[in-house]
């Protein structure tokens, strides 16, 4: 029902699609993708929201007409009103737009990472160009690790000539207190981390 009300009220293509089965957030990830028709795939986990005006501001990038956007993220707490970091940045510039023809442009986009969210490890704060992800040849092996998107998002960094847009403003509200990586644990959490970056 919410669906076509959204639908109907603001003439969004809206596809929606609910599996049999929870297929598990590494499927489903990869199934939202190869459900969308747009030239670009913003993909939320859940939990998230889109910050106000994110979308507005967002359009004004589209012209570098990059194979992936990264924006920042505000972070709050479970009830999205607590605001414990109003900019939580990944990477230590301003606004840049990156191409990544060698080894050594990758090497300088690495080195100005403050957190592996700078490398695509925070769902999201990417936006891919839905072609450069249909290009990818998955590799299922990834499944499991709660890190499926890193593996086809590294590979469209690594491609040669991909333009990366970084945008160096919060442009989704990530709400805490509700891992459910962590219910293990804070070990087995940072654990999920690391095994992914292997």
């Amino acid at each position: 029902e919410m669906i076509d009300v959204w639908r109907n009220n603001y003439n969004f293509p809206i596809i929606y699609r609910r599996n049999s089965v929870n297929l598990g957030p590494d499927r489903n990830f990869l199934a939202s993708v190869s459900l969308a028709n747009g030239d670009y795939c913003w993909i939320f986990g859940s939990d998230d929201a889109l910050a106000k005006d994110s979308l507005a501001i967002l359009q004004t990038y589209l012209d570098s007409q990059a194979d992936i956007y990264l924006c920042d993220r505000k972070e709050t707490g479970c009830d999205l009103v607590e605001i414990r970091n109003p900019h939580r940045s990944w990477l230590r510039t301003d606004d840049e737009l990156y191409v990544f023809n060698n080894n050594l442009d990758r090497e300088i986009y690495l080195s100005r990472c403050l957190s592996i969210g700078g490398v695509f490890s925070y769902l999201s704060s990417l936006i891919v160009k839905k072609e450069r992800w249909d290009a990818i040849d998955f590799d299922a092996s990834y499944i499991g690790t709660s890190y499926p998107h890193v593996f086809i998002m590294m590979s469209v960094f690594n491609t040669p000539g991909c333009l990366l847009h970084y945008i160096s403003k919060p442009l989704v509200i990530c709400r805490g207190d509700n891992d459910s990586f962590e219910k293990k644990g804070k070990a087995r959490r940072i654990l999920i981390d690391f095994i992914a970056y292997l």
